[in-house]
Protein backbone atom coordinates (compact mmCIF):
# COMPACT_ATOMS: atom_id res chain seq x y z
CA UNK A 1 0.00 0.00 0.00
CA UNK A 2 1.57 3.05 -1.04
CA UNK A 3 0.74 5.74 1.93
CA UNK A 4 0.38 9.70 1.10
CA UNK A 5 2.27 12.04 3.38
CA UNK A 6 2.04 15.45 4.18
CA UNK A 7 4.47 17.82 5.24
CA UNK A 8 6.42 17.37 8.46
CA UNK A 9 5.88 13.43 7.82
CA UNK A 10 2.37 13.37 8.77
CA UNK A 11 0.04 10.99 7.68
CA UNK A 12 -2.79 12.60 5.50
CA UNK A 13 -6.52 12.50 7.04
CA UNK A 14 -7.52 9.72 4.48
CA UNK A 15 -4.36 7.70 5.56
CA UNK A 16 -5.05 7.67 9.30
CA UNK A 17 -8.53 6.77 8.80
CA UNK A 18 -7.65 3.73 6.58
CA UNK A 19 -5.12 3.13 9.78
CA UNK A 20 -7.81 2.98 11.99
CA UNK A 21 -10.11 1.09 9.58
CA UNK A 22 -7.37 -2.07 9.35
CA UNK A 23 -6.90 -1.65 13.01
CA UNK A 24 -10.85 -1.91 13.86
CA UNK A 25 -10.91 -5.33 11.20
CA UNK A 26 -7.66 -6.70 13.26
CA UNK A 27 -9.39 -6.14 16.68
CA UNK A 28 -12.97 -7.74 15.29
CA UNK A 29 -11.27 -11.07 13.69
CA UNK A 30 -8.92 -11.12 17.04
CA UNK A 31 -11.99 -10.77 18.91
CA UNK A 32 -14.44 -13.15 17.01
CA UNK A 33 -11.53 -15.90 16.70
CA UNK A 34 -10.85 -15.49 20.60
CA UNK A 35 -14.80 -15.84 21.30
CA UNK A 36 -15.10 -18.92 18.77
CA UNK A 37 -12.21 -20.78 20.65
CA UNK A 38 -13.60 -19.88 24.04
CA UNK A 39 -17.55 -21.24 22.68
CA UNK A 40 -15.73 -24.03 21.79
CA UNK A 41 -14.43 -25.06 24.99
CA UNK A 42 -17.75 -24.37 26.58
CA UNK A 43 -19.22 -26.78 24.04
CA UNK A 44 -16.52 -29.52 24.33
CA UNK A 45 -17.10 -28.99 28.15
CA UNK A 46 -19.16 -32.33 29.12
CA UNK A 47 -22.42 -31.68 30.92
CA UNK A 48 -21.89 -34.96 32.77
CA UNK A 49 -18.89 -37.51 33.43
CA UNK A 50 -16.63 -36.22 36.32
CA UNK A 51 -18.94 -33.39 37.50
CA UNK A 52 -22.74 -33.63 38.77
CA UNK A 53 -25.13 -32.80 36.30
CA UNK A 54 -27.47 -30.32 37.02
CA UNK A 55 -30.13 -30.72 34.77
CA UNK A 56 -32.35 -33.88 34.98
CA UNK A 57 -30.57 -37.31 33.69
CA UNK A 58 -33.21 -38.98 32.33
CA UNK A 59 -36.39 -38.68 29.89
CA UNK A 60 -38.23 -40.15 32.71
CA UNK A 61 -37.81 -37.44 35.10
CA UNK A 62 -37.58 -35.08 31.95
CA UNK A 63 -41.26 -35.53 31.44
CA UNK A 64 -42.35 -34.85 34.76
CA UNK A 65 -40.61 -31.36 34.54
CA UNK A 66 -43.38 -30.04 31.98
CA UNK A 67 -45.49 -30.03 35.32
CA UNK A 68 -42.74 -27.71 36.82
CA UNK A 69 -43.34 -24.70 34.92
CA UNK A 70 -47.18 -25.12 35.94
CA UNK A 71 -46.34 -25.18 39.13
CA UNK A 72 -43.54 -23.13 40.50
CA UNK A 73 -45.11 -19.94 41.93
CA UNK A 74 -43.65 -17.10 44.20
CA UNK A 75 -46.17 -17.51 47.32
CA UNK A 76 -48.31 -14.29 47.42
CA UNK A 77 -50.53 -13.01 49.80
CA UNK A 78 -53.14 -11.36 47.39
CA UNK A 79 -55.46 -13.64 45.57
CA UNK A 80 -55.50 -10.99 42.25
CA UNK A 81 -51.93 -11.89 42.12
CA UNK A 82 -51.20 -12.11 37.83
CA UNK A 83 -48.52 -14.17 38.51
CA UNK A 84 -50.63 -16.39 40.64
CA UNK A 85 -53.47 -16.74 38.83
CA UNK A 86 -51.54 -17.71 35.94
CA UNK A 87 -50.42 -20.93 38.15
CA UNK A 88 -52.51 -23.97 37.01
CA UNK A 89 -54.20 -25.67 40.33
CA UNK A 90 -53.16 -29.49 39.59
CA UNK A 91 -55.12 -30.56 42.55
CA UNK A 92 -58.90 -29.98 40.57
CA UNK A 93 -57.91 -32.14 37.53
CA UNK A 94 -58.73 -35.66 37.66
CA UNK A 95 -55.44 -37.66 37.76
CA UNK A 96 -54.86 -39.64 34.36
CA UNK A 97 -54.14 -43.14 34.27
CA UNK A 98 -50.54 -43.89 33.69
CA UNK A 99 -48.55 -47.54 33.44
CA UNK A 100 -46.36 -47.59 36.56
CA UNK A 101 -42.50 -46.28 34.96
CA UNK A 102 -40.28 -49.48 35.14
CA UNK A 103 -37.37 -48.72 37.36
CA UNK A 104 -34.33 -47.75 35.74
CA UNK A 105 -31.22 -48.37 37.30
CA UNK A 106 -28.23 -46.19 37.75
CA UNK A 107 -26.65 -46.10 33.98
CA UNK A 108 -22.48 -45.88 34.07
CA UNK A 109 -21.28 -43.30 32.24
CA UNK A 110 -24.67 -41.09 32.82
CA UNK A 111 -26.52 -40.09 29.76
CA UNK A 112 -26.57 -36.88 28.43
CA UNK A 113 -29.70 -34.87 29.82
CA UNK A 114 -31.53 -33.73 27.04
CA UNK A 115 -31.47 -29.85 26.61
CA UNK A 116 -33.76 -27.39 27.47
CA UNK A 117 -34.00 -25.95 24.06
CA UNK A 118 -33.15 -27.58 21.18
CA UNK A 119 -29.93 -26.06 19.12
CA UNK A 120 -31.08 -22.69 17.07
CA UNK A 121 -31.40 -23.20 13.21
CA UNK A 122 -28.92 -21.89 10.72
CA UNK A 123 -26.98 -20.12 13.62
CA UNK A 124 -29.88 -17.54 13.72
CA UNK A 125 -31.92 -16.75 16.31
CA UNK A 126 -35.96 -16.63 15.30
CA UNK A 127 -36.72 -14.26 18.01
CA UNK A 128 -35.67 -10.77 19.19
CA UNK A 129 -34.78 -11.67 22.15
CA UNK A 130 -32.24 -14.57 23.80
CA UNK A 131 -32.84 -15.32 27.56
CA UNK A 132 -29.96 -17.19 29.30
CA UNK A 133 -29.89 -18.13 33.14
CA UNK A 134 -26.07 -17.43 34.91
CA UNK A 135 -25.98 -19.85 37.43
CA UNK A 136 -22.94 -19.98 40.31
CA UNK A 137 -22.23 -22.87 42.46
CA UNK A 138 -20.17 -23.33 45.51
CA UNK A 139 -19.32 -26.76 44.34
CA UNK A 140 -16.02 -28.09 46.32
CA UNK A 141 -13.78 -30.34 44.30
CA UNK A 142 -14.34 -33.38 45.70
CA UNK A 143 -18.28 -32.85 45.82
CA UNK A 144 -20.73 -34.55 43.20
CA UNK A 145 -24.04 -34.26 44.47
CA UNK A 146 -26.12 -31.22 43.75
CA UNK A 147 -25.34 -27.64 45.60
CA UNK A 148 -27.25 -24.81 46.81
CA UNK A 149 -27.17 -21.86 43.47
CA UNK A 150 -24.95 -19.26 45.39
CA UNK A 151 -25.80 -16.30 42.37
CA UNK A 152 -28.34 -16.65 40.02
CA UNK A 153 -28.38 -14.11 37.23
CA UNK A 154 -30.67 -13.57 34.35
CA UNK A 155 -29.07 -11.73 31.31
CA UNK A 156 -31.52 -11.14 28.48
CA UNK A 157 -29.90 -9.91 24.60
CA UNK A 158 -32.01 -8.13 22.26
CA UNK A 159 -30.52 -9.53 18.89
CA UNK A 160 -31.84 -6.41 17.00
CA UNK A 161 -29.92 -3.62 18.66
CA UNK A 162 -27.62 -5.95 21.07
CA UNK A 163 -28.53 -4.56 24.49
CA UNK A 164 -28.12 -6.62 27.52
CA UNK A 165 -30.14 -6.88 30.61
CA UNK A 166 -29.31 -7.99 33.20
CA UNK A 167 -31.53 -9.15 36.45
CA UNK A 168 -30.19 -10.38 39.49
CA UNK A 169 -32.69 -13.32 41.69
CA UNK A 170 -31.21 -12.23 45.13
CA UNK A 171 -30.26 -16.82 46.62
CA UNK A 172 -32.98 -15.65 50.03
CA UNK A 173 -35.78 -14.98 47.61
CA UNK A 174 -38.89 -16.64 49.10
CA UNK A 175 -40.81 -19.69 46.89
CA UNK A 176 -43.12 -22.47 46.78
CA UNK A 177 -40.84 -25.39 45.44
CA UNK A 178 -43.15 -28.29 43.81
CA UNK A 179 -43.12 -31.03 46.36
CA UNK A 180 -41.35 -29.61 49.12
CA UNK A 181 -42.74 -26.71 49.84
CA UNK A 182 -41.60 -23.00 51.32
CA UNK A 183 -37.86 -22.58 51.01
CA UNK A 184 -35.18 -20.04 49.14
CA UNK A 185 -34.74 -20.56 45.94
CA UNK A 186 -30.74 -21.51 45.87
CA UNK A 187 -32.17 -24.76 47.45
CA UNK A 188 -34.51 -25.39 44.26
CA UNK A 189 -32.20 -27.46 42.16
CA UNK A 190 -31.10 -29.16 45.97
CA UNK A 191 -34.30 -30.20 46.74
CA UNK A 192 -35.72 -30.11 43.55
CA UNK A 193 -35.64 -31.73 40.14
CA UNK A 194 -32.32 -30.31 39.55
CA UNK A 195 -31.78 -27.33 37.69
CA UNK A 196 -35.15 -27.36 35.33
CA UNK A 197 -36.95 -26.50 39.12
CA UNK A 198 -34.59 -23.34 39.17
CA UNK A 199 -35.14 -22.41 35.85
CA UNK A 200 -39.34 -22.63 36.14
CA UNK A 201 -39.17 -20.59 39.34
CA UNK A 202 -37.37 -17.94 37.94
CA UNK A 203 -39.65 -18.05 34.61
CA UNK A 204 -42.58 -17.49 37.14
CA UNK A 205 -40.90 -14.66 38.86
CA UNK A 206 -39.91 -12.57 35.90
CA UNK A 207 -42.96 -14.06 33.53
CA UNK A 208 -40.68 -14.17 30.89
CA UNK A 209 -39.20 -17.30 29.77
CA UNK A 210 -35.83 -19.02 29.83
CA UNK A 211 -34.07 -20.47 26.94
CA UNK A 212 -31.07 -22.03 28.60
CA UNK A 213 -28.69 -22.20 31.10
CA UNK A 214 -24.60 -21.34 31.67
CA UNK A 215 -23.49 -22.99 34.79
CA UNK A 216 -19.90 -21.89 36.87
CA UNK A 217 -18.36 -23.05 40.41
CA UNK A 218 -16.50 -20.61 41.65
CA UNK A 219 -13.30 -22.12 41.83
CA UNK A 220 -13.12 -21.57 38.45
CA UNK A 221 -14.26 -18.25 38.24
CA UNK A 222 -11.10 -17.42 40.44
CA UNK A 223 -9.23 -19.43 37.97
CA UNK A 224 -10.25 -17.67 35.17
CA UNK A 225 -10.22 -14.06 36.64
CA UNK A 226 -6.52 -14.72 37.23
CA UNK A 227 -5.81 -15.61 33.77
CA UNK A 228 -7.03 -12.84 32.27
CA UNK A 229 -4.80 -10.76 34.33
CA UNK A 230 -7.84 -9.82 36.80
CA UNK A 231 -10.55 -7.26 36.85
CA UNK A 232 -10.91 -3.37 37.07
CA UNK A 233 -13.46 -2.55 39.86
CA UNK A 234 -14.31 0.38 41.83
CA UNK A 235 -14.66 -0.66 45.34
CA UNK A 236 -17.62 1.34 47.15
CA UNK A 237 -16.20 0.93 50.16
CA UNK A 238 -13.63 -0.64 52.92
CA UNK A 239 -14.52 -4.14 53.20
CA UNK A 240 -13.15 -5.67 56.14
CA UNK A 241 -14.21 -9.41 57.11
CA UNK A 242 -13.06 -12.40 58.61
CA UNK A 243 -14.68 -15.00 56.29
CA UNK A 244 -13.90 -17.92 58.31
CA UNK A 245 -13.43 -20.05 54.85
CA UNK A 246 -9.98 -21.42 54.13
CA UNK A 247 -9.69 -20.63 50.72
CA UNK A 248 -10.59 -16.81 51.03
CA UNK A 249 -9.36 -16.23 54.51
CA UNK A 250 -10.10 -12.62 55.25
CA UNK A 251 -12.01 -9.83 53.15
CA UNK A 252 -9.21 -6.98 53.22
CA UNK A 253 -10.35 -4.77 50.48
CA UNK A 254 -9.90 -0.84 50.35
CA UNK A 255 -12.31 2.25 48.77
CA UNK A 256 -11.49 2.91 44.98
CA UNK A 257 -10.62 2.25 42.11
CA UNK A 258 -8.25 -0.78 41.03
CA UNK A 259 -7.37 -4.40 40.26
CA UNK A 260 -8.88 -7.11 41.73
CA UNK A 261 -7.20 -10.75 41.43
CA UNK A 262 -9.52 -13.88 41.34
CA UNK A 263 -9.74 -14.46 44.81
CA UNK A 264 -10.16 -10.97 45.79
CA UNK A 265 -12.79 -10.64 42.96
CA UNK A 266 -14.76 -13.32 45.00
CA UNK A 267 -14.60 -11.69 48.10
CA UNK A 268 -16.05 -8.41 46.65
CA UNK A 269 -18.77 -10.43 45.00
CA UNK A 270 -19.78 -12.58 47.67
CA UNK A 271 -19.50 -9.32 50.58
CA UNK A 272 -22.67 -8.92 52.09
CA UNK A 273 -22.06 -6.98 55.37
CA UNK A 274 -23.97 -3.54 54.97
CA UNK A 275 -27.26 -2.62 55.32
CA UNK A 276 -28.92 -4.22 52.48
CA UNK A 277 -27.01 -7.44 52.45
CA UNK A 278 -27.72 -9.91 49.89
CA UNK A 279 -29.50 -7.37 47.80
CA UNK A 280 -25.91 -5.17 47.79
CA UNK A 281 -24.26 -8.36 46.94
CA UNK A 282 -26.28 -9.14 43.55
CA UNK A 283 -25.16 -5.57 42.98
CA UNK A 284 -21.76 -6.48 43.20
CA UNK A 285 -22.29 -9.77 41.38
CA UNK A 286 -23.20 -7.51 38.02
CA UNK A 287 -20.67 -5.60 38.40
CA UNK A 288 -18.28 -8.24 38.43
CA UNK A 289 -19.64 -9.72 35.08
CA UNK A 290 -18.97 -6.33 33.65
CA UNK A 291 -15.62 -5.80 34.65
CA UNK A 292 -15.15 -9.38 33.32
CA UNK A 293 -17.26 -8.81 30.13
CA UNK A 294 -14.49 -5.96 29.62
CA UNK A 295 -11.12 -8.11 29.81
CA UNK A 296 -12.89 -10.46 27.50
CA UNK A 297 -13.52 -7.83 24.80
CA UNK A 298 -9.82 -7.02 24.63
CA UNK A 299 -7.52 -8.00 22.23
CA UNK A 300 -5.18 -9.19 24.20
CA UNK A 301 -7.15 -12.19 25.41
CA UNK A 302 -6.28 -14.29 22.92
CA UNK A 303 -2.86 -14.26 23.68
CA UNK A 304 -4.40 -16.08 26.84
CA UNK A 305 -6.44 -18.37 25.33
CA UNK A 306 -4.61 -21.49 26.27
CA UNK A 307 -4.36 -21.37 29.17
CA UNK A 308 -8.67 -20.00 30.02
CA UNK A 309 -9.87 -22.72 27.22
CA UNK A 310 -9.21 -25.59 29.94
CA UNK A 311 -10.29 -23.55 32.81
CA UNK A 312 -13.66 -22.61 30.55
CA UNK A 313 -13.77 -26.63 30.05
CA UNK A 314 -13.39 -27.27 33.79
CA UNK A 315 -15.77 -24.76 34.98
CA UNK A 316 -18.21 -23.96 32.97
CA UNK A 317 -21.79 -26.09 31.88
CA UNK A 318 -24.23 -25.07 29.60
CA UNK A 319 -27.35 -26.67 27.27
CA UNK A 320 -26.93 -23.96 24.56
CA UNK A 321 -25.91 -25.17 21.55
CA UNK A 322 -22.76 -24.20 19.06
CA UNK A 323 -25.21 -22.42 17.01
CA UNK A 324 -26.57 -20.18 19.99
CA UNK A 325 -23.31 -19.36 21.12
CA UNK A 326 -21.56 -18.34 17.92
CA UNK A 327 -25.15 -16.40 16.91
CA UNK A 328 -24.56 -14.76 20.60
CA UNK A 329 -20.80 -14.04 19.57
CA UNK A 330 -21.89 -12.52 15.88
CA UNK A 331 -24.41 -10.01 17.94
CA UNK A 332 -21.68 -8.59 21.06
CA UNK A 333 -19.48 -8.42 17.30
CA UNK A 334 -21.90 -6.61 15.62
CA UNK A 335 -22.43 -4.03 18.36
CA UNK A 336 -19.07 -3.83 19.55
CA UNK A 337 -20.28 -2.29 22.80
CA UNK A 338 -23.27 -3.28 23.69
CA UNK A 339 -25.32 -1.14 26.18
CA UNK A 340 -25.87 -3.27 29.79
CA UNK A 341 -29.01 -2.81 32.16
CA UNK A 342 -29.07 -4.11 35.66
CA UNK A 343 -31.66 -5.09 38.34
CA UNK A 344 -32.50 -6.60 40.95
CA UNK A 345 -36.22 -8.24 41.78
CA UNK A 346 -37.82 -5.72 44.16
CA UNK A 347 -38.90 -6.94 47.44
CA UNK A 348 -38.85 -6.81 51.03
CA UNK A 349 -37.07 -8.68 53.51
CA UNK A 350 -38.65 -10.78 55.55
CA UNK A 351 -38.57 -12.48 58.58
CA UNK A 352 -40.52 -16.12 59.29
CA UNK A 353 -39.67 -18.72 61.28
CA UNK A 354 -36.52 -17.05 62.13
CA UNK A 355 -35.22 -17.37 58.68
CA UNK A 356 -34.28 -14.79 56.60
CA UNK A 357 -35.83 -14.26 53.10
CA UNK A 358 -36.30 -11.68 50.39
CA UNK A 359 -40.17 -11.41 49.72
CA UNK A 360 -40.46 -11.01 45.97
CA UNK A 361 -43.50 -8.49 45.05
CA UNK A 362 -44.67 -10.12 42.18
CA UNK A 363 -46.70 -7.35 40.75
CA UNK A 364 -43.54 -4.88 40.83
CA UNK A 365 -41.33 -7.94 39.56
CA UNK A 366 -43.53 -8.32 36.61
CA UNK A 367 -43.44 -4.75 35.85
CA UNK A 368 -39.53 -4.07 36.64
CA UNK A 369 -38.78 -6.66 34.53
CA UNK A 370 -40.86 -5.46 31.20
CA UNK A 371 -39.28 -2.44 31.55
CA UNK A 372 -35.89 -3.16 31.77
CA UNK A 373 -36.39 -5.33 28.54
CA UNK A 374 -38.62 -3.22 26.35
CA UNK A 375 -37.06 0.49 27.61
CA UNK A 376 -34.01 -0.45 29.27
CA UNK A 377 -35.11 1.68 32.34
CA UNK A 378 -34.14 0.53 35.61
CA UNK A 379 -34.66 1.72 39.49
CA UNK A 380 -33.05 1.18 42.40
CA UNK A 381 -35.15 2.10 44.78
CA UNK A 382 -35.75 -0.40 47.59
CA UNK A 383 -37.79 0.43 51.07
CA UNK A 384 -38.23 3.94 49.69
CA UNK A 385 -34.45 4.27 49.93
CA UNK A 386 -31.55 4.39 47.04
CA UNK A 387 -29.94 1.00 47.19
CA UNK A 388 -26.57 2.52 45.07
CA UNK A 389 -26.20 4.57 47.59
CA UNK A 390 -26.87 2.57 51.02
CA UNK A 391 -24.90 -0.40 49.73
CA UNK A 392 -21.87 2.38 49.56
CA UNK A 393 -22.26 3.60 53.67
Amino acid sequence: MEWTRMQGNKYDGRTISRIFKAYKKIMQFSFLLCVGLVLGAILASPVTGDKKPMLLANEQEEGESSKITEEAHVETSGKNDPIADNVKDSSKEPTPEATPPTPIPTPNPVPVPTPILPPAPNSTFEKYRFTVLLVGVDRRPDETSLSNTDTLLVASVNTENGKIALISIPRDTQVIIPGYGKNKINAAARVGKGLNTTIALVEGLIDQPIDGYVLTNFTGFKSIIDTLGGITVNVEKDMHYVTGDVSDGVINLSKGTQRLNGTQALQYARFRHDALADISRTVRQQTVLKAMGKEFMKVKTITKLPWLIPQIQKSVETNLSLAQLWSLANIFLRFEKPEISSQTLPGNFLIENDISYWKVNPRRSRDVTKRLLEEGKTSSVFFNADVNSTIAK
